[in-house]
């Protein structure tokens, strides 16, 4: 009897010893997943943000604000967590070692997917098509004047010939935590000649693809290719959005058939929309 008790006793004792290391987080701090799924993003921000070209470091602040609001908290918010969890060094090196993971994972499968565009390289390099796109396959757009508007202008040069047929694509996603706010952006893709421009255009009322192509002059010599998007919400409300996605500007060329001969259309644009376990101590 006295050694049942004495069992009883110590398992007690260590259960409390053990609920007392328990770590226990303040409810203004995000939790050990929340702050995992902030950082992956923030970190991803901090990547776009680096290679911003020196004229547009000013849109930095736009690219954390959207991270902040797509997880529904804030700057505060996210900066007293990060300083809560430095104090836990234990605790916030199992948060990055998840992210690590979850990076190493997305990295594997960007490789398999390189390795599978390097081994098409060579009908690439044929002539057949090429991806002219020299910018971020994303942008970031809202109603901030100078965010609002995203351009592309490319020269004439030995990639693009007569009769060409050029390709802008882009799929774009509304984001707004305001329902009342209009999804509308004006897409345009044109090419310009010397005394002449030809133009695709269309509007983007729902998030989804968006795909502009022209039929390049085969008898005039063209001199750029441009394109914009205009993100038209005249809202003012700066938790609005528009992600840009998967940006490609592709050029195709058919050397075995004859060139289409030049007509004052201008070409039709096509716009497609979609139907609508922690291992931490922290609690």
């Amino acid at each position: 009897m006295k050694t049942r008790l004495s069992n009883i006793l110590l398992l007690a004792i260590l259960a409390v010893l053990v609920s007392g290391c328990r770590l226990k987080r303040p409810d203004d701090v995000l939790s050990p997943r929340k702050m995992e799924a902030v950082l992956y993003e923030y970190h991803m921000a901090q990547a776009i943000v680096s290679d911003l070209p020196k004229d547009e470091k000013f849109k930095s602040p736009a690219y954390y604000n959207w991270v902040y609001s797509n997880n529904k908290t804030t700057k505060e918010e996210f900066e007293r967590s990060l300083k809560w969890y430095t104090r836990y060094p234990k605790e916030f090196a199992k948060i990055y070692k998840r992210l690590s993971n979850r990076i190493d994972d997305e990295y594997k499968a960007s490789s398999k997917l390189l390795a599978q565009i390097e081994k098409r390289s060579f009908d690439i390099q044929s002539g057949d098509s090429v991806d002219m796109w020299y910018l971020n396959r994303s942008a970031l757009l809202n109603t901030s004047e100078y965010m609002k508007k995203m351009t592309f202008s490319i020269p004439q040069d030995s990639t693009i010939y007569k009769g060409d047929t050029v390709v802008f694509s882009l799929n774009g996603t509304f984001v707004s935590l305001d329902s009342l706010v209009p999804q509308k952006a004006y897409v345009s893709f044109s090419a310009e000649y010397e005394d002449s421009v030809s133009t695709a255009d269309t509007m983007l009322l729902s998030s989804g693809p968006v795909s502009l192509s022209l039929v390049l002059s085969n008898r005039y010599k063209i001199s750029y290719v441009r394109g914009s998007v205009n993100y038209l919400d005249e809202t003012d409300n700066r938790s609005s959005f528009l992600v840009l996605s998967d940006i490609n500007l592709m050029r195709y060329h058919e050397k075995n058939e004859e060139a289409p001969l030049e007509t004052d259309s201008v070409p039709s644009a096509e716009l497609g929309t979609d139907d609508g376990g922690s291992d931490s101590d922290v609690e």
